[in-house]
């Protein structure tokens, strides 16, 4: 199979590019930290399949820079869809977010508006073109490997990092908000699967995520249970939501099934860095 990746180098698709080169597949990518914009740079070929995983993905920054992140979150989802069109690519796998749902059925930031935005751009192009999308909502992905990115790092990135570093882990708000954690290898399986589904999505949206959920107090009390640490408080940040947690288990019920238990991960990694 002939397979294109956007943003083969970010922490999804990097993991997602290994995990397909086995030898019985053809893969490319294309990816911004190359120099390769998808407005400009896609190849003049065609593909079976694509997954679009390119994005400036953090709440935050979205929030700070709104137009600019829509330009790379939206402006570009239209570009790649127009071009898949006209390459004859039979299906496109498109990385949405749970951030789409905000706290009242609404997005609470730029970044979970552009996601909502490229969904309905994905249904459009299967309902006139013919083009097969679907459109992946991630919960709050994590794995040991996730790299610290500064203030816009994910909460578990940060906190392991703060560890190695000695400083004091942060609490924004009061600790109560909750989310669902989903491992990054069970996204790529969940990538993986819909790829080799043979019947038309058509459009379909699915939650990806654990189906479980932990506060920041609840990974709090995990973390000391393994480790001491100092953890001080600061305000909440705009545009996060207050709680995160897989509304349906469609693709579950298509065959797909998360692996990875949150807490039994989450204990290993914090332990692991005291042997570091």
């Amino acid at each position: 199979m002939k397979i294109l990746i956007t943003g083969h180098k970010g922490y999804i698709g990097s993991h997602l590019f290994r995990a397909l080169e086995d030898g019985t597949n053809v893969v490319h990518g294309i990816d911004l930290k190359d120099g390769n914009d998808i407005l400009h740079n896609l190849p003049d070929s065609s593909y079976d399949v694509v997954f679009h995983m390119a994005a400036l993905p953090r709440v935050q920054f979205s929030v700070e820079q709104p137009s600019y992140t829509f330009r790379h979150n939206v402006y570009a989802t239209s570009v790649l869809l127009e071009w898949a069109k006209n390459h004859n690519v039979k299906r496109v796998i498109f990385s949405s977010s749970s951030a789409i749902y905000g706290d009242d059925d609404f997005p609470s930031s730029p970044y979970g508006l552009h996601k909502i935005l490229s969904e309905k751009e994905c249904q459009l192009y299967s309902q006139i073109y013919g083009l097969d999308t679907v459109c992946l909502r991630y919960y709050n992905v994590y794995s040991k490997d996730q790299e610290y990115g500064g203030s816009y790092s994910t909460v578990i990135s940060a906190w392991m990092e703060m560890v190695r570093r000695g400083l004091p882990l942060r609490v924004d708000g009061d600790g109560e908000q909750t989310r669902d954690f989903v491992h990054v290898e069970d996204i790529v399986n969940a990538n993986i699967f819909c790829m080799d589904y043979k019947d038309r999505f058509s459009g379909s949206c699915y939650d990806v995520g654990s189906g479980q959920t932990f506060s920041l107090n609840d990974i709090k009390s995990m973390i000391l249970k393994e480790i001491d640490a100092h953890f001080i408080t600061a305000p909440p940040r705009a545009g996060d939501v207050r709680h995160t947690e897989m509304r349906d288990n469609n693709l579950i019920k298509l065959g797909w099934s998360p692996a990875k238990d949150f807490a039994t991960e989450i204990k290993t990694y914090f332990k692991e860095i005291t042997n570091e």
